[in-house]
This record gives C-alpha cells, structure tokens and sequence, in this order.
C-alpha cells in the first residue's frame, strides 16, 4: 500500500539532528532514543497557510539539529482532501514503526479509524489546525492538538472593523442608511474555525453598536479563485451595496480584494481576514485590505516540532510546553492593521 501511495502522492524525507530542552541531564543519557521517526499528513498541499506550517516544522526541527547529534526521519504525505487516503497514510506510517504522527486532518468529525488505529498501536498523535472533536480528542491518552482559539480571530475581526469604522463609517456607508451592508466568506462547511470566526466577528461588530445587514453567505472552502467567483456573483446582483467582506482567512480575503477589482467597484468596501498571510500583510499596507488577525504559523511549527521530538524521544512532552486539559496547546492570534502592518511585513 505504501509503495503505491508513493506514486501518488508528494513525499518530503529529511535526516536532521534534534534537541529539547524539558528533560533532565540523567534522562538524556539513559532514556533518549537517538534516532526518531516523525510523519507528517496534510489534507491538501495547496493551502498556502497550513503549508507555512509545514515549513516551519521542517525550519524548526533543522534548528535543533544544530544543538545535538540526533537522527530524525521526519516523511511528508498529502492526502489531496480524502479522509480515507490520509487514514491509510496513517496506517502506513504506524505498519514502518513511527514514532509519533502529526495530522492536519481532512475531515474533524470524522478521526475515529485514525484515532482506532493510533490506540491499537500505542503511537501517539499530534493533530494540528483542524481542530478534532473534544470527545475523540479524549479516547487515548496519546492524542494532542496545536492550534489557536477560533473565538479571539473572531474577536479581532470584528474589532478592526469597529475602529475602522470610527474614522470612515460615512465614507464605507454607501448609502448613508446607517446600517453596514456585507457579505461573509466562509472557509469550510463543519469546520470548527469557519463556524466559530463567522458568528464571533458579526456578534463582536453588532456589540459594538454596529448595525449589519448581511447580503450574502458563501462558502469559499479557504481557497482564492473560490472567493474571487463567489463574491463576483454578488456583485452582478449587489454591484453597489456591499459595504464590508469578512473573510474567514486571507486567501479569501485576497480573492475579494481580486474580485473587487475586476468588478471595477469605484469605492472599495471594508475587507478583513484572518492569518498575516504576506501578501495579505502588503494588500493592509497597500490600503485593500483594513486587517488581519495573525495565525502564527512560525510558532505552531516550532511547537510541533518540539511536542513531536520530546514525545518520541522521552514519551512525554517537554516540559516548557504547558498543556490546557493535557491535550491541547493554543497559540494566540494577534491583531494587524494599518497601524502596525510595517512591523510583520518582511
């Protein structure tokens, strides 16, 4: 099953030294294993924002390798959005004796035969960015998730929008209604991130003594050209009252943006999104985008990479890593817009 999954799929093989800074001097000289596999499985390997991730695991356990004399076989797959390929993908690495598996799991709901098949060998997992149900997360002691909490992107959002709107709410009022007329872009029909950022960002700009009047609600599935054919079609039945986009991630936010322009709207609506992704950074400088809440992508991966590493090596996490509820860990998102853009733009 392997060796034909490897005609099918984009494999990644890299040999790095690694080290962690949670154990003791004794367990470094009796338990530590020198030398570790850790496999890694995308759901797509065209999402540019869970592909930064990547990167960053690969930059980060490169770093350690710097530190200590330690071999690491660390094979990326991709599951080209099929639960049912990336949990063979799974098995697989668990048949070749891996150490600990890092999933970006195509379908949250739907984790049981990995979880199943994780249990049954005592290999521990790292879910990461595609949040698992609670209760899956809590049938095997062995299960971990890294990710950032859907709630405070929202929060953020939201937030933007509201200042914003305290320098330019006649200028984004069209129509001088009073009301904000705008269009929601959502990433993916069940994903926790996508429900969660879309209803948090309308109650936080509603809260905040804004009044809304949605036109439209389409799913975009995180992807630009989606968003880009998606909003054009509002467009042709609202081709002057859309008066804000809220975005569930940035490439939706630049296939907006996209849109806009070729539609050839003379004022430009309000248009947030969610993950500092750089050419969102340059189009918030540039003026086309007010905001972004930033998904640390650089520190997901090194977080991983440290949980992968300590958890293979010694059977536990690293001790600088501190757990909520001993499963999950969270990365705070943080706020971009105008006037602080130039610090995160490379």
């Amino acid at each position: 099953m392997f060796k034909r999954l490897l005609s099918r799929y984009v494999i990644l093989a890299v040999m790095v030294s690694l080290s962690f800074s949670g154990c003791t001097k004794g367990e470094e000289e009796t338990d530590k294993k020198e030398s570790i596999k850790v496999g890694i499985t995308m759901y797509t390997e065209f999402d540019p924002f869970t592909e930064d991730i990547r990167h960053n695991i690969e930059d980060s356990l490169a770093e350690y390798a710097q530190q200590q004399n330690m071999d690491i076989t660390t094979t990326v797959m991709y599951s080209g959005k099929n639960q049912l390929v990336q949990n063979d993908q799974v098995e697989d690495f668990i048949e070749r004796g891996y150490d600990v598996i890092c999933v970006n799991i195509v379908d949250r709901t739907d984790a049981t035969v990995i979880i199943e098949k994780a249990k049954s060998a005592d290999v521990p997992i790292i879910f990461f960015n595609r949040e698992v149900v609670e209760d899956d997360l809590n049938r095997f002691d062995k299960l971990y998730y890294v990710g950032a909490k859907a709630e405070e992107s929202g929060i953020i959002q939201g937030e933007i929008v509201l200042e914003a709107l305290k320098e330019k709410f006649e200028q984004v009022d069209l129509n001088q209604d009073g009301v904000i007329q705008y269009v929601m872009l959502e990433g993916e029909a069940g994903h926790q991130d996508a429900i969660v950022r879309s209803r948090v960002s309308v109650e936080t700009i509603i809260n905040g003594g804004v009044e809304l009047e949605r036109l439209g609600d389409e799913m975009a599935n995180w992807d630009r050209q989606q968003a880009h054919t998606k909003l054009t079609a509002l467009l042709q039945g609202y081709p002057r009252q859309i008066e804000l986009v809220i975005a569930n991630d940035d490439n939706m936010a630049l296939g907006a943006v996209d849109a806009l322009k070729e539609f050839g709207v003379q004022t430009m609506p309000m248009v947030v999104g969610v993950n500092g992704q750089q050419e969102a950074l340059e189009a918030i400088a540039a003026g086309d985008i007010d905001g972004t809440a930033l998904n640390n992508a650089k520190e997901k991966g090194r977080v991983i990479a440290m949980m992968a590493t300590s958890i293979a090596r010694y059977g536990q996490v690293d001790k600088s890593i501190e757990l909520t509820d001993g499963k999950y860990y969270f990365v705070p998102y943080e706020k971009i817009d105008k006037n602080n853009v130039d610090s995160y733009l490379e």
